[in-house]
């Protein structure tokens, strides 16, 4: 199962969190919570009583070692979840933001399989100078043919598809009663993921071949530099 993020939500301790001024404070607070985890991050990770798997940034350790490394991101924890106070609470279980870089913390794991799967990040826009400012130059006739999609239709999106490679982590967790739960799936190269392990702890590699991505609805781009395929937004 996959798992979005938690929503932002301005802490109770700004006043008028929903005006303008205060959605500006808001910002500059969470600016310096990224700036201080960022900080925190370069003394703190990789995790210096955890062990490393494979060449990944996946650590793990018994209950009292991840238990004692995520104590020292407690503090941090704490400040991120007054912008995200529905992190990792039911019935959603939504973890923080991977723009933060905070690890996951998972626990009670007993196997983990390693992924690549071929993806496509996906960014829409309302016009073409936004589109080029933040994908790159287009020819003529691309550029023409996407105002174009402008021209008839005030209220056309352009939306543009840039294929990767995406690695994952399937991570199987067992419950109260010793029974193997669904996978979580987890994106974990960006924040690192910290897993307690189980006895008999098992990890499946299968990153040497990448799974198909399903068919694409998207066809006959308008435009194409390599790296972003232009599309109108259906």
């Amino acid at each position: 199962m996959s798992r979005r993020s938690a929503p932002f939500v301005a802490p109770d301790y700004i006043d008028d969190p929903t005006s303008k001024d205060g959605k500006k404070h808001a910002k500059v607070l969470l600016s310096t919570l990224q700036e201080d985890i960022a900080s925190f991050r370069d003394e703190q990770f990789p995790p210096d009583i955890l062990r490393q798997i494979r060449d990944m940034p996946i650590y793990e350790g018994n209950l009292a070692e991840v238990q004692a490394y995520q104590q020292r991101w407690q503090t941090i924890l704490e400040r991120a979840m007054a912008f995200y106070p529905a992190a990792n609470l039911p019935p959603d279980y939504l973890p923080l933001p991977a723009s933060l870089e905070i690890p996951q913390f998972i626990y009670h794991v007993q196997r983990l399989h390693l992924t690549k799967t071929r993806a496509k990040e996906s960014k829409s826009f309302g016009s073409v100078g936004a589109l080029t400012d933040k994908c790159g130059d287009y020819s003529a006739d691309e550029i023409a043919r996407m105002s174009a999609v402008f021209d008839n239709d005030d209220e056309a999106r352009l939306v543009a598809h840039r294929e990767f490679i995406d690695l994952r982590a399937y991570v199987f967790c067992r419950d109260n009663k010793g029974e193997i739960l669904e996978p979580e799936r987890v994106r974990f190269y960006r924040t690192g993921l910290i897993v307690h392990a189980l006895p008999d702890f098992k990890i499946v590699d299968s990153r040497q071949t990448p799974r198909k991505r399903r068919n694409d609805a998207y066809n006959n781009p308008l435009a194409d530099n390599g790296i972003w395929k232009i599309y109108r937004k259906k």
